[in-house]
């Protein structure tokens, strides 16, 4: 299935923001993505291992895996976080504090929950998705650094992922199955708070400092 330059460039946000789940708290989560094992030791690297590490598959990197919760359970578990998000950042903007330290913590506050709801949503993702470990361990990384499957992503491809040496990193490229589901858990999560203003009638307060602006691929 094609889709237009407004999905491509979606989808290509998203993957830029969630790409690998793990990361140190207070980053943002452009920043996160980029958190790999050859980062934690600058002396692993490219260079010296000639061809890039692999992927760190327990980070929540997507791929095929059995999740530890029921749909029904994680999709209740990130409505929680909705809630949560909104609770807190409600008690931050009525702290008193200055605007700009304000700013700062509703700032933090949001990369915290990036954070949070990545680990949820790579378990939500991983129920469709194609198995890269497997695709990686069968590649000719000789040949290439982006690695091929059956399924097709959602620019109408067959690659399921690609060493990015600007960020040296493994990214993924989404399949349309992984998009539905990825969008329905920032749903759930929007909704949540969207419903807790009703509740409470407020809206809830949010950062106005910017994130980098992802890298969209071409």
């Amino acid at each position: 299935m094609q889709v237009n330059d407004t999905m491509a460039r979606y989808v290509e946000e998203l993957i830029g923001k969630l790409g690998t789940k793990k990361g140190k708290k207070g980053k943002n989560q452009v920043e996160k993505t980029t958190l790999s094992p050859t980062q934690a030791n600058p002396a692993y690297n490219l260079s010296l291992s000639g061809k890039p590490p692999p992927p760190n598959w327990d980070s929540g990197f997507w791929t095929k895996r059995t999740p530890t919760m029921t749909d029904e359970e994680m999709e209740n578990k990130m409505a929680e976080l909705g809630r949560e998000f909104a609770e807190r950042s409600v008690e931050i903007g009525n702290s008193g504090k200055p605007a700009a330290m304000i700013n700062r913590d509703l700032k933090n506050l949001r990369d915290e929950f990036e954070y949070r709801k990545a680990d949820v949503i790579s378990m939500y993702i991983s129920v469709v998705s194609p198995d890269r470990k497997a695709a990686y361990a069968n590649a000719n990384l000789k040949e290439s650094y982006t690695i091929y499957g059956t399924e097709k992503n959602v620019l109408g491809g067959n690659e399921l992922m690609r060493w990015n040496p600007t960020t040296n990193d493994w990214s993924p490229w989404m399949t349309e199955a992984e998009g539905a589901r990825l969008k329905k858990m920032h749903n759930v999560f929007g909704d949540m708070v969207t419903a807790y203003e009703k509740e409470h009638n407020l809206k809830v307060p949010h950062t106005t400092i910017s994130e980098p602006t992802p890298i969209i691929r071409k």
